[in-house]
Formats: structure tokens, sequence, C-alpha cells
């Protein structure tokens, strides 16, 4: 935990603000909200046809296949569908995990799904492939994303091309940062509510994926100005704010 404990301590700290900031930026909906919902609710039985096809749908809708010869590109739904005919049985093993309870042989098993799964056609898997277990095993892998989740902890949006190397960096994620986070107590009864309250909170759909809301609530809210400050922009620092000139 020793790398992401102030990031830590900054989610839990602020996590009403952050939370508050989320739901007020009003910045995701449509498609990107119902494929999202649709891929977990068929997550049981593994490997249904109409679960792999929201999975994929969600994808897409999360802006990880554009259109045209730049940015990132996905495979055809049937490599994707192909890629995950022989983990049926470890995705539904996965599923019975608790990300409080995590050993070595379920990260080896979890670590196993993420190398086989083939979603992404262009550069990295770090991202996609993430997203796609998000919605295979919600309580144990939550979506990564550059813009918010790596600039967060990271302070860049960089992905080394290497599978063994990015199954490591989601690992470390994971259990550095998401689970530290979802075995505090204070942070746990706080989730399970905003989990409980869909119709207010829809995007809030497991522990995991609340910590991932807060880093975009994180987002949002540093770009807003501080209130007489002029072009200024408030910065979180564990748990406090602090004013950066413009």
């Amino acid at each position: 935990m020793m790398r992401y404990q102030d990031k830590v301590r900054d989610i839990l700290a602020n996590m009403d603000r952050y939370h508050r900031a989320y739901y007020e930026s009003e910045a995701f909906s449509g498609p990107s909200l119902y494929f999202h919902r649709r891929a977990l609710e068929t997550r049981q039985p593994s490997g249904s046809l109409a679960h792999l096809e929201y999975v994929y749908a969600t994808l897409a809708s999360w802006g990880m296949h554009r259109m045209g010869k730049g940015g990132s590109k996905m495979k055809s739904f049937e490599d994707f569908r192909r890629s995950t005919k022989l983990l049926t049985d470890k995705i539904s093993q996965a599923q019975r995990f608790d990300c409080r309870a995590m050993d070595n042989p379920k990260w080896i098993l979890v670590g196993e799904i993420f190398k086989e799964i083939e979603v992404m056609a262009s550069g990295t898997s770090l991202v996609g492939n993430s997203k796609a277990l998000h919605h295979m095993m919600p309580n144990i892998v939550p979506p990564i994303d550059r813009e918010y989740t790596l600039r967060y902890l990271r302070g860049n949006t960089n992905i080394k091309n290497d599978l063994d190397q990015e199954w490591l960096s989601l690992k470390e994620i994971v259990s550095d940062f998401f689970i530290p986070i979802a075995c505090h107590t204070d942070f746990h009864l706080m989730a399970n509510q905003w989990v409980s309250s869909q119709d207010k909170y829809p995007w809030d759909t497991s522990v995991l994926k609340v910590v991932d809301n807060l880093l975009i609530g994180w987002k949002k809210w540093s770009a807003q100005p501080v209130a007489g400050a002029g072009a200024q922009a408030r910065v979180p620092l564990s748990g406090r704010s602090r004013r950066i000139g413009a």
C-alpha cells in the first residue's frame, strides 16, 4: 500500500465531495449507462451470448473503439467471444471471490483470465481488458482508465505495451489502492448505501465502481475554480485543497 497510501487517504477524506461532484457533472448517460447495467445484470451464467454482447457494446459506448484511422480499436465480436469460450468456468469461479479476501491462487486465476481475454485490437490491453473483466467480475476488477485512474494515481497516462506488465500494473492498482479503500469500514458502509440507492445513484453498481466514480469526481471537482480565485483551480492533497495559479 506504500505507493498509493496518500491517494487512499485523499479518497477516504473526500469521498462525499468527490461523489457529489461526480453526480453533479452529469457527464455520462444514455448508451454508456444502459449497456453497463445490462452487462452486469446478465453476467450469470457467465459466457452467455447476451452478456458478451452487452460487454462488447459497453466498451464501444465507453470509447474503446474509435472510427477512422486513429484511436483505440476493438477486435471483432467473434474474436472476443472466441477468446472467452474456454474461460467460462474460471470466470464463474472468480465471480465468487471477495476483493477483501484475495490470496495468491485467486490472483493467479484472475491473471489468467486477464491475459486470455482478447477484446482490443490496438496497442495495450490494460484499459480494455479491465473494463471487460469489470463487467464479468465487478467484485474483483474495477474499470481502469488512462485519464482518470492512471492520471490520478501516477500523474501520467502511460502504459507499456506488455501483457504481463499490464497485468502486474492492474494487480498493483487493485491491491494497493482499490482494496484498501474498499476495506475501510466507513467507506464500505457509505459505498453500500450508495449502491443501495440505484434510483439516485445509477452508476454506483458495486463498491469498486464507486471508487472509480470518485476518481472521476476528483477530476471534475479539481477542475472547478475556487470561489474568488479567478482562473485558479483546486487540487486535493491528503484530504485538503490548495490553489494552483493559472
